[in-house]
């Protein structure tokens, strides 16, 4: 294992009062700080939507590509590869649904076919549910049964069922559910609670404030109090505490502790001001010097989702300026217009790869950026990520055409990175030569620096590579999504997709 990537292995203990800490044992609190904090946002972190995303998916010039791929990534490989899972599939039906228009019979027959595969998408029962009419949707939550050992099948059902049976089934069920849970075992019930306010945190202010007293009412506290920290505004949520029975805030320090993972789901949500908070807020916000770095981080994460991985490189490093200097930079530029994080987000990837190595230095940039994924979905380590987006970035005038000869290899690149394949194959392309099916994976990248996305896909589709050629493909639908209708927006920062759907 990687020296850093040990540090993913650390007790996520909530640290506070982290005030310019020097040396060695400084750095080490802010990453177990960080850590920590990671840790939380994963489930309370709102985004925003992109800026100027179109509001019909039909719409968008891009729909045939991010159809296409969506194909690509429900169809079955021909030989299996050993503890394969399906983890694309329920994303390219969303798509398929939503950006093919289909009619809800079409789009539930496209479900059902999905569930009764030997290996169905990992999600299918979450989209089945949250796609379903009212009246379908309680059929088939009627039919279900809990897991072993489980006392009740909230946990089977997932964030997009949740969030419908809130926004379009009213909520009378699923608080007697949770109410029932509660009673028979409190602790997995609080998880559960967690997980529906995350479903509900891009909701208005008023729309959680009103669901949260239906929760206090109801006798479900930790609900009413999670759905009141995703609020811009917790003087709602400071007032639940004062109301909160000794069960659930049993001792006097907990209190504080409630308002600090307040503020951990407020601290990257863009909206959130911490001048306009109460005053018992903000005197603990002033107790850590975390909650301004990581409002920097927030806002440039709600821009450009791939800088998320900053979190992790702070956790790693403790250098705070990673947030002060690099984050706060990007959002500058970005606020000036001088990047598009939609529509060029390599841009912004560069931006920020030379940001850091400003910060950290080229050395300690590197090694911590192969230290961790991007996802547990992708698969691909950081370091991969960024230096394909160094290339395609450095490489997109040619490809467009704005250059007649192939630049030098940018400095950054790592050694090991085969740029004199990708300028090679970058020749073929433009010369109109047959690329092998070896060399596809490079080529999908290449036209994606062409701003030919759809040829991508076509590349993809036809790699020698099909496990790397399918992570690629799921990538390139989600960022054509960001610069269409931003279907696939998470709710939080690190989250996956919820799938939403018009009225049906």
């Amino acid at each position: 294992m990687h020296a850093l990537a040990k540090g993913r292995a650390l007790a996520p203990a909530m640290i506070s009062g982290i005030r310019s800490l020097g040396g060695m044992e400084g750095a080490t609190m802010r990453r177990q700080a960080v850590l920590a904090v990671v840790a939380a946002i994963m489930g309370i972190a709102p985004i925003a939507p992109a800026a100027g995303a179109q509001a019909q998916p039909g719409a968008c010039a891009h729909t045939p590509a991010i159809l296409d791929a969506g194909d690509f990534l429900l169809a079955e490989p021909a030989t299996f590869p050993n503890f394969w899972r399906d983890r694309f599939g329920d994303d390219a039906a969303y798509l398929k649904i939503r950006y093919g228009g289909l009619a809800y019979t079409e789009g539930s027959a496209l479900l059902a076919g999905l569930e009764k595969r030997g290996h169905p998408p990992l999600r299918i029962v979450e989209l089945r549910l949250a796609y379903a009419t009212t009246p379908d949707r309680a059929a088939m939550i009627a039919g279900m049964q809990p897991l072993p050992k489980a006392q009740s099948i909230v946990p089977q059902l997932g964030q997009s069922a949740w969030r419908a049976l809130v926004t379009e089934d009213g909520g009378d069920w699923l608080l007697g559910e949770l109410a029932r849970w509660q009673a028979s075992d409190a602790n997995n019930a609080s998880v559960g609670a967690a997980g529906i306010a995350q479903a509900l945190a891009d909701l208005d202010d008023e729309a959680k404030s009103r669901f949260a007293k239906r929760a206090e009412d109801a006798g479900i506290w930790r609900l009413a109090l999670d759905v009141r920290a995703f609020e811009d505004n917790l003087t709602d949520f400071v007032s639940a505490l004062d109301r909160l029975p000794a069960t659930v805030l049993p001792k006097k320090d907990d209190r504080a502790q409630f308002i600090r993972n307040a503020l951990h789901a407020a601290d990257l949500r863009p909206s959130f001001d911490i001048s306009k908070q109460p005053a018992e807020v903000q005197a603990i916000d002033r107790k850590n010097d975390l909650g301004a770095v990581l409002r920097k981080v927030g806002r440039l994460v709600a821009y450009a989702p791939q800088t998320a991985m900053l979190l992790q490189v702070i956790n790693y490093s403790g250098d705070l300026r990673v947030g002060t200097t690099v984050a706060e930079g990007l959002n500058a530029r970005i606020a000036a217009k001088q990047l598009d994080p939609i529509n060029n987000p390599d841009a912004v990837t560069a931006a920020m790869l030379d940001g850091l190595d400003y910060v950290l230095g080229r050395k300690d940039r590197e090694s911590i950026l192969a230290g961790f994924g991007i996802s547990d979905v992708q698969g691909e380590m950081a370091e991969s990520f960024v230096e394909r987006a160094l290339a395609r970035f450095t490489l997109a005038p040619f490809m467009q055409g704005g250059e007649t000869e192939a630049p030098p290899r940018p400095k950054q690149l790592a050694a090991a990175f085969p740029w004199e394949q990708w300028v090679g194959l970058a020749g073929k392309l433009k010369a109109g030569e047959t690329i092998s099916p070896d060399d596809r994976i490079v080529a999908a990248d290449l036209m994606i620096a062409a701003d030919r996305p759809a040829d991508a896909v076509g590349f993809l589709k036809t790699a020698g590579d099909w496990k790397t050629a399918v992570g690629r493909a799921h990538q390139l639908a989600l960022d054509l999504d960001r610069r269409c209708a931003d279907l696939l927006r998470p709710p939080v920062a690190l989250a996956q997709p919820l799938y939403r759907f018009e009225p049906r």
